[in-house]
């Protein structure tokens, strides 16, 4: 009997066995890229794997990653996220400059658009590093320099070039090719994140304005709302209560994911940062200190800002309740004024039905003597039954026993209609 498997148990195990690097030689160029994705992109960018692309004699691609080499070590590695994707070519330093060339254009082919780009050039010994520096023009003002996990050394002022990429330099150390490359996998990793982190800092600062003056005119309607005494504005109060919380749901709309997504990025990078436990080298700046002093006032620049957002909601949600209860309040009023007014009418209408009572008993008895007189006349011409006066009197009390009997059936069949209709309700 085979094992029952949980329908998201392979996606767990696969996922697992996701962002697996290379083994990185001792001394080779990385060109790695990180693209944000529509979901059009996302097509193309499945026609751009499985489509035209250069000679690979190992290739593996499935669902959100693919890998490929070829026998002279070129190593290819794609990885999908869940809103970007991640490129990185591996070229040793012998490979001709024709055969690099098609597999860098194909590379920077692929669809998205850019968050980052870098070129890791792997040497064995930095020698002279001066030299290096300079050779790659680095800027000596934002040049960062440090010793990371596994004894490698790192330099980069991390800008970028007229090619579009940044640089960064990296001693091979003294540890094997795979290692090297899951190092260098978290160093790529810890700018990756912290680039996609950054990238809720320019909404802030393009809805920030919005919040100021949402901000303003809630304190306006709030202090409106305190002074107003006609009752008639509430309704007008309401509803301009009501277009400031669109407003404010149209930012948080706009903001919310990037926002959600920058604390997300922010707290995978500091992890990374911690896994490779940089060291101070000589007096250049360090790169904890470099991405730290860049990456933590942004992250918490959009935490902030998620939790303003937060405060203008409650305090809507104060003064929309504020609203609601004074509304509820004059509603009351009101249904008290109607009460009292439909009492009155209750009143009014039990004394003219009092006065219709007292006036009616006139009517009946005025009728009974008339009855009785009928009676009267017809015993007075007794045993004359003949006569109109005796005929009036016998037919008297029979006719009075018919409408008796009629109006006690009526009766018995509307109440029991009543009944029936009663039970329907009930049912």
């Amino acid at each position: 009997m085979g094992l029952t498997d949980h329908p998201l148990r392979r996606r767990a195990v696969d996922e697992m066995h996701l962002r697996r690097f290379a083994p990185v030689p001792k001394q080779c160029e990385i060109r790695q890229s990180v693209r944000l994705l529509s979901a059009d992109d996302r097509h193309a960018e499945d026609n751009w794997l499985i489509g035209d692309r250069p000679d690979f004699d190992a290739w593996g691609l499935r669902d959100r990653h693919a890998m490929g080499s070829t026998k002279d070590n070129i190593s290819f590695i794609w990885e999908r996220h869940s809103e970007a994707s991640t490129i990185t070519l591996i070229l040793p330093p012998d490979c001709a400059p024709e055969r690099r060339a098609d597999y860098i254009q194909w590379m920077e082919l692929s669809p998205g658009r850019v968050v980052r780009a870098t070129r890791v050039f792997v040497v064995p010994d930095f020698g002279d590093i001066e030299a290096l520096l300079d050779h790659h023009k680095m800027d000596r003002a934002e040049l960062v320099g440090a010793s990371i996990s596994g004894g490698l050394n790192i330099w980069s002022d991390f800008g970028i070039r007229d090619d579009g990429y940044g640089r960064l330099l990296v001693n091979a150390g003294k540890v094997s090719a795979a290692e090297r490359g899951r190092i260098i996998q978290r160093l790529q990793e810890l700018g990756n994140y912290r680039n996609m982190a950054l990238l809720g800092l320019p909404l802030v600062q393009e809805y920030g304005p919005q919040a100021d003056a949402l901000e303003q005119q809630l304190s306006d309607h709030a202090e409106r709302v305190a002074l107003a005494k006609d009752g008639d504005q509430d309704d007008a109060l309401l509803q301009e209560l009501i277009e400031i919380s669109s407003r404010l749901e149209v930012i948080r709309s706009a903001t919310g994911f990037r926002l959600s997504a920058t604390a997300a990025y922010a707290s995978v990078a500091a992890d990374r940062l911690e896994a490779l436990d940089v060291q101070q080298v000589d007096d250049w700046q360090n790169l904890a200190e470099f991405t730290q002093k860049r990456l933590v006032p942004a992250a918490r620049t959009c935490s902030v800002f998620t939790e303003r957002l937060a405060r203008i909601a409650e305090r809507i949600s104060r003064v929309m309740h504020t609203l609601d209860v004074r509304v509820d309040t004059r509603i009351k009023a009101q249904n008290l004024l109607l009460t009292k007014r439909m009492e009155r009418s209750i009143q009014m209408q039990f004394r003219l039905q009092s006065l219709v009572e007292g006036l009616s008993v006139i009517a009946a008895a005025y009728y009974l003597i008339g009855l009785i007189s009928f009676i009267i006349k017809g015993a007075v011409v007794w045993p004359d039954w003949n006569s109109p006066d005796g005929l009036i009197a016998l037919l008297t009390l029979p006719v009075i026993i018919v409408i008796y009997m009629f109006v006690r059936r009526t009766k018995g069949l509307v109440l029991k209609d009543a009944d029936l209709g009663s039970d329907k309700d009930r049912k």
